[in-house]
């Protein structure tokens, strides 16, 4: 499969002061917008190497936090499955920690990833239409394709142009911080050797392991590392660029990359 890095999710409590903090600690942020199918809206933090940072919020507080009481239930398992498959993806994240939740690769023909990623045996829902709409009234279409292990970075295919989405202009990618990408994505698996494994399967990943349990995946330019642990999922990123980051941004697993 041919898949780049495309964006991480960063759960926020609350959008404007997320987007607040994040200027302060010299990032540019840029309007996002409202999801269509989703009680979720956000902002971005768009790097010079394409990828970008989404930071996610629940549009009503009341909505996240009646989320985190139903995840704590024996209901949420039917909550779930009675749900969309978006729903299934992104709640369980809303339902969790702030901080970052997870990932997504982009790639071009999502049927025919589909395809042949359930001809060998792999399960996966979709692909799914998702909408946004900017600010600006702008609406923007997507397909999203989701593994069933969440271990592994959801899939994104652009149906509107992918300027629209990912804006292109030196000056919405520039950071006075100086953060300029994604170096690493860390992902949470609830074992470390078979999700390497899964990486090389799905990606021809190349595995290197690491003395403290974890091992790193490398694909293409995208470097991960996996670490055992729940709940299972992308948990930290690594900027390059950036020298140091405030203890707000920090706590959210953002870190400058060594």
């Amino acid at each position: 499969m041919n898949a780049s890095l495309d964006h991480v999710i960063v759960v926020v409590p609350a959008l404007q002061g997320a987007i607040e903090d994040f200027r302060a600690a010299g990032f540019t942020v840029l309007p996002g917008g409202r999801h269509e199918g989703l009680p979720t809206e956000n902002a971005l933090v768009v790097f010079a190497d394409g990828t970008y940072l989404e930071l996610l919020a629940a549009r009503e507080p009341d909505a996240r936090e009646s989320l985190r009481e139903l995840h704590g239930t024996e209901r949420w398992a039917r909550h779930l499955h009675e749900s969309s498959a978006l729903a299934r993806r992104f709640l369980p994240s809303l339902a969790g920690p702030d901080g970052v939740a997870d990932c997504a690769l982009r790639t071009a023909q999502l049927d025919r990833v589909a395809a042949e990623s359930r001809r060998r045996g792999y399960a996966m829902t979709g692909p799914v239409e998702l909408g946004r709409e900017r600010p600006d009234g702008q609406k923007l279409a997507m397909r999203l394709l989701f593994p069933a292990e969440r271990w592994l970075p959801f899939l994104i295919e652009d149906r509107t142009p992918m300027a629209l989405r990912i804006p292109a202009e030196p000056a919405a990618r520039a950071h006075a911080n100086g953060a300029g990408g994604i170096a690493r994505v860390t992902v949470r698996a609830g074992g470390v050797v078979s999700a390497a494994m899964g990486y090389v399967d799905h990606f021809d990943a190349r595995i290197t392991p690491r003395v403290d349990g974890a091992a790193d995946v490398a694909f293409g330019r995208e470097l991960l590392t996996l670490v055992e642990g729940e709940p299972h999922g992308a948990c930290g990123v690594a900027l390059a660029g950036v020298a140091a980051l405030p203890p707000g941004i920090t706590a959210l697993g953002l870190t400058a990359a060594g």
